[in-house]
């Protein structure tokens, strides 16, 4: 019975102490290794049991353990280390205002999936959605595209840049194709958990755009196919998982 009542007092003793913000328990072993997470049962001058953040449990006999103590959780600059290889999605929504004589004001959706080779780069193939809002026109286009994302520090929280590169289908017109899309992106990467992420910045969107000009004199006059650049300047928002 007081060894039932010790171990119950440790593990309601751990949970309180654990809830309070910013705290953990950290075991130091003889054999040099440091144990941190929540202790969930302690059986005085026998054993130890205790839970780490990625929910892995670990029992120690106590002449393993050199001390046991209780330290701050330093949340800023956590590594990205248990970031695992393998798939990796993206949905992303953004707006880009336009630049220059052809660009064009353009909402955007874009869906990656993607492989993530280290916590720092991921590489996919991306679908999207634009819709180009002109003077007395709009144009929906279906980008498909090469997406590549590094981030600048393997931390929890990072800068990261963004390319994309590919091609677009203008289903406004028969899906016929228009041409490249090039863009480039910087912004900051917040993870959220260890597979997902909140992604937030800014770019520069280039596309390009077959138009039609009038060319010629009053007396004759005709349209004349062009392909030119339309670019923005865009802000985006996206949740990797």
């Amino acid at each position: 019975m007081p060894r039932a009542i010790s171990i119950i007092l440790v593990f309601v003793l751990s949970l309180g102490a654990s809830a309070q913000k910013g705290w953990q328990d950290v075991v130091y072993l003889k054999n040099g290794s440091i144990i941190r997470g929540m202790l969930i049962e302690q059986v005085p001058g026998v054993s130890l049991k205790i839970e780490t953040a990625d929910k892995s449990l670990f029992v120690y006999n106590m002449d393993e353990v050199a001390k046991i103590t209780k330290e701050v959780i330093v949340r800023e600059g956590l590594p990205n280390k248990g970031v695992p290889k393998g798939y990796e999605g993206m949905v992303q929504l953004g707006y880009g205002v336009q630049l220059e004589q052809y660009g064009a004001d353009r909402a955007k959706l874009n869906i990656v999936n993607g492989y993530r080779f280290s916590p720092r780069f991921v590489a996919g193939l991306g679908l999207g959605l634009r819709q180009y809002i002109g003077p007395g026109r709009s144009t929906l286009l279906l980008p498909v595209f090469l997406h590549l994302r590094t981030n600048i520090l393997n931390r929890r929280v990072s800068p990261y840049l963004s390319a994309d590169i590919g091609t677009s289908f203008n289903a406004s017109d028969d899906f016929t194709t228009e041409g490249l899309i090039l863009n480039g992106g910087i912004g900051v990467s917040l993870r959220l958990g260890q597979r997902t992420a909140l992604l937030i910045g800014a770019g520069y969107d280039l596309q390009r755009l077959r138009v039609f000009e009038l060319q010629g004199s009053y007396y004759r006059a005709e349209y004349i196919e062009r392909s030119v650049n339309s670019s923005a300047v865009s802000l985006n928002a996206g949740l990797s998982f």
